[in-house]
């Protein structure tokens, strides 16, 4: 009996409420950074709740947001289908297709029947920058001043292994954007460090840096004491 108790823990996928365990201080720092014209960085170890973090802040915002992991991203020409992919799943399809007529290169979009979404591949032999340009350029150009999206690139230390040279193409991409809120995330410290801090870094400065740590004690110890009340209580 026992075990069919529903579990009040939950470790390992993006959560929100009742897994999300405080961190007012961090979202106070993370809306205040998406609320202005700067990018945000968070660095942390891996199930630490980075993704959660930003994902809360960004619901209470009810602002659009585009997120991917760029260890799921294959090369140049996979980044830019699969932001664009995104893309399509927050704006209307015919809104979205007038504009990627001024592409340089277009694109194969088809709806897949199995998942019902649409399916987007590039053919070229080109430079597959111009790919990526163009899908963010879109992003900026569909994106409000007043209500900027948020494009969520996690483990970004990851950029560098995608393609050479990719994150000093990133940065002569983005640098111009006005209407878009970068957030950066990495779980690998000296990395992320290496691409943010160092002065012949791309990225050198390129937003507010937080260090997101442990839960402190005395809130974790409360987050725990919760749980387990509920399951004296269910049982």
């Amino acid at each position: 009996y026992r075990n069919m108790i529903k579990n009040p823990f939950k470790f390992g996928t993006v959560v929100d409420e009742p897994y999300f365990t405080n961190r007012k201080v961090e979202m106070g720092k993370v809306k205040s950074v998406l609320n202005s014209d700067n990018h945000l960085i968070i660095i942390s170890p891996r199930r630490f709740g980075k993704t959660s973090l930003v994902q809360k802040v960004i619901k209470r915002t009810e602002r659009p947001s585009l997120y991917l992991d760029l260890q799921l991203v294959t090369g140049t020409e996979d980044f830019a289908s699969q932001l664009l992919r995104k893309l399509y799943r927050i704006y209307p399809f015919e809104k979205i297709k007038q504009l990627i007529k001024h592409f340089r290169i277009l694109p194969s979009i088809s709806l897949n029947p199995l998942s019902n979404e649409v399916d987007i591949s590039f053919h070229t032999i080109t430079s597959t920058a111009i790919l990526l340009e163009d899908v963010l350029n879109l992003i900026e150009n569909i994106s409000k001043k007043d209500n900027k999206i948020i494009v969520i690139l996690d483990e970004f230390q990851e950029i560098k292994s995608i393609e050479k040279e990719l994150d000093r193409k990133l940065r002569s991409i983005i640098q111009h954007h006005q209407n878009i809120n970068y957030v950066f995330l990495g779980s690998q410290e000296h990395l992320m460090r290496d691409i943010f801090e160092k002065k012949k870094s791309p990225f050198y400065h390129f937003g507010n840096l937080l260090l997101l740590g442990k839960i402190p004690h005395l809130e974790f110890l409360a987050y725990l004491s919760e749980g387990f009340s509920i399951i004296s209580n269910d049982s």
